[in-house]
């Protein structure tokens, strides 16, 4: 039997893990894939020249560029004889789907990444644009979690008939190896002998870190022996403002962008994460295979992992009195944490590629198997 043509489409051409293991860990006598980009080649194109797998960028740096692109995906669609396309991210998505209708493509699959930023705006056209993609150009949707189906039906209004719930899957041996290296992350901040609280993320609005900066302060105001650690790039200027006015320097550390995020999560004693919305959570998930408890706004995939008493503790995203509790509530449990780590690695391993990625095999068959 011949390998089914398979087309990934994604905006931008940084390396991207989960597109790696998605591929990598999948069925490759079946499937065929090629891997497209829209912005120039970068390390993503590295990554898939590593797995063999065939890839090309459009080239494509503004919208103005959208026809060519258009044109260029339909063309190799047509060519190619592509029998399933997936696309990742909103220009990506209109563009590939879009170019997939035209050509015929039987199964077209948009994949749930950032969609759910769409109700945080609150603009209904913005909304409707967004929705577009999984409602009307893919004939599938996947959706790595319970909330994100949600979103998907409530507010996207995506009937629930054509959304498959697949979660994201890590190759928790690799990740737990390179967690395991030393560190002298501790010694670098000076804070080797404090309770140490640990996010990570980019220093971006949705993940609410100023929210998270003023719950930790209040939860810890009679407290000098825990400190909050913020890792992640972006523009610290904000979130720097805070700190000094409340006394906060040296409690709460902005360390930065860092390459060795596991072995600096796994530094941490408690992963918080205050997001106010996630299409899944990746860096919980990460956090959980660590042993951390955590303590995390009830988005993405927390929902499922984070049960409370037994791994950690919710809290409404934003909600800062929430949020104070919760850590509050942790702190309280702290003789419980190592059987909370315990549990943690447990769920987590829910969530091998292994796994994941042999049920979304069986997805990609059944899809064709459906259209043809």
């Amino acid at each position: 039997m011949e390998p089914i043509k398979f087309c990934h489409v994604i905006d931008g051409s940084n390396t991207n893990p989960l597109l790696y293991n998605w591929i990598k860990f999948s069925d490759r006598d079946k499937f065929d894939y090629t891997v497209v980009s829209l912005e120039p080649a970068d390390g993503l194109q590295e990554q898939m020249r590593d797995l063999g797998v065939r890839t090309f960028s459009l080239d494509y740096t503004s919208r103005r560029q959208a026809v060519s692109a258009f044109w260029r995906l339909y063309r190799f669609f047509r060519r190619e004889k592509v029998r399933i396309v997936q696309t990742h991210l909103f220009d990506a998505s209109l563009i590939g789907l879009s170019a997939a209708v035209a050509a015929r493509v039987p199964v077209r699959i948009f994949t749930g990444h950032h969609s759910h930023e769409t109700p945080l705006h609150g603009r209904a056209a913005l909304t409707f644009i967004d929705g577009l993609s999984p409602r009307t150009l893919s004939n599938h949707t996947i959706a790595p979690s319970r909330h994100m189906k949600e979103i998907f039906v409530r507010d996207l209004k995506v009937p629930a008939s054509k959304i498959e719930l697949i979660h994201h899957g890590f190759d928790l041996d690799e990740w737990r190896g390179s967690a395991a290296a030393m560190s002298d992350f501790r010694r670098e901040l000076g804070i080797e002998n404090k309770i140490v609280f640990g996010a990570v993320g980019r220093l971006f609005w949705v993940k609410d870190f100023e929210r998270l900066i003023d719950a930790f302060a209040a939860a810890t105001v009679d407290r000098d022996d825990v400190v909050l650690v913020i890792v992640g790039g972006g523009d610290q200027a904000e979130l720097k403002e805070k700190l000094a006015p409340a006394g906060l320097e040296g409690k709460v550390i902005l360390a930065g962008r860092r390459e060795d995020i596991a072995t600096v999560m796994n530094q941490f004693d408690v992963f918080v994460h205050s997001a106010l919305g996630e299409s899944f959570g990746m860096v919980l998930i990460e956090a959980m295979a660590l042993g951390k408890p955590v303590v995390s706004t009830n988005v993405g995939i927390a929902r499922e992992v984070v049960k409370e008493g037994e791994t950690g503790f919710l809290a409404e995203p934003g909600d800062t009195s929430s949020l104070t509790a919760a850590i509050k509530r942790m702190l309280a449990e702290r003789p419980n944490w190592p059987k909370w780590s315990e549990n943690a690695k447990v769920a987590a391993n829910e969530f091998s590629i292994q796994e994941t990625q042999a049920s979304c095999d069986e997805f990609y068959v059944e899809c064709l198997r459906k259209e043809l």
